[in-house]
């Protein structure tokens, strides 16, 4: 049957080589990573320092102890700074710390992903207002506002890159979603609008939408066999995405290979929003 055939072709994570970090162009040395603790984060902090990048690495207060363990195997592993401090994007006055600390320890912000998000999973018809708030204040409002704060460093030195990530959700409806469909669209959409409005300053702005990425942390749902029969048919590469995947496009676009790039959605879905 065609649909067994497709779950049978579901690929482990670690099966993946990404190309050197030599092959690319070099980055700036100096950014922050949001929600860099775990998943597609903590591969980003990973890619970024072998890079050469010297990344301030945040996350919640709860996190703090594994984000700080991750931090240590990368200086060990590359012999690069590594600054980790807590954040919570929706804390105007923690945004605003982690900035300084930026410009004060390592020099200088560039880039900026903005990579902290969450989802909830719940019928449209029962979301509560604290719900739709907990979404959206996190996915969308906090990314903007740690965006413009980072934003006005940049702006001073006429040049900056910034990377959002989104979501094929935020390009395509799916169920049980509304809340992360809404906010991740619209942050597709505040990376138009900030590409337009902040390229006068030399600044460019993009946004990585994956599909479903499977990471260490939820082999439960991304092994199941009927989470597996539902979602990798619609995926005309019959694979779910890996941290490295989405790591990759966002190093491209931070980097000065993608240097006439802005304003892009760059989706890595394996063909699920072509269709």
């Amino acid at each position: 049957m065609r649909t067994s055939q497709m779950v049978e072709q579901a690929l482990p994570v670690e099966d993946y080589a990404a190309p050197a970090a030599s092959a690319r162009p070099p980055l700036h040395h100096r950014g922050i990573i949001t929600g860099a603790g775990r998943g597609i984060g903590a591969e980003l902090a990973e890619r970024f320092a072998r890079a050469g990048a010297s990344p301030l690495l945040t996350e919640l207060p709860g996190e703090m102890e594994r984000l700080t363990a991750h931090a240590d195997k990368i200086r060990s592993r590359y012999g690069t700074p590594v600054v980790c401090e807590t954040l919570d994007v929706r804390e105007a006055g923690q945004i605003k710390s982690v900035v300084r600390i930026a410009e004060e320890q390592l020099g200088g912000l560039e880039p900026l992903i903005n990579n902290a998000g969450v989802n909830l999973l719940a019928p449209s018809l029962h979301v509560t207002p604290e719900q739709w708030d907990w979404v959206v204040d996190i996915n969308l409002k906090g990314n903007f506002f740690m965006t413009q704060e980072a934003a006005k460093l940049m702006v001073k030195r006429k040049s900056g890159s910034i990377v959002f990530i989104a979501s094929q959700h935020g390009v395509v409806g799916n169920e049980q979603r509304a809340p992360y469909c809404a906010s991740k669209g619209g942050l597709v959409n505040l990376t138009r609008a900030l590409a337009v409005e902040w390229a006068r300053y030399g600044l460019r702005v993009n946004c990585v939408s994956p599909t479903f990425v499977h990471t260490h942390g939820n082999d439960d749902v991304m092994n199941d066999a009927n989470f597996q029969r539902l979602n990798l048919p619609r995926i005309p590469l019959r694979r779910f995405a890996r941290p490295e995947d989405v790591a990759e496009a966002v190093l491209f676009l931070a980097s000065p290979s993608s240097g006439m790039i802005t304003g892009h959605n760059l989706l890595v879905d394996g063909g699920w929003t072509a269709q």
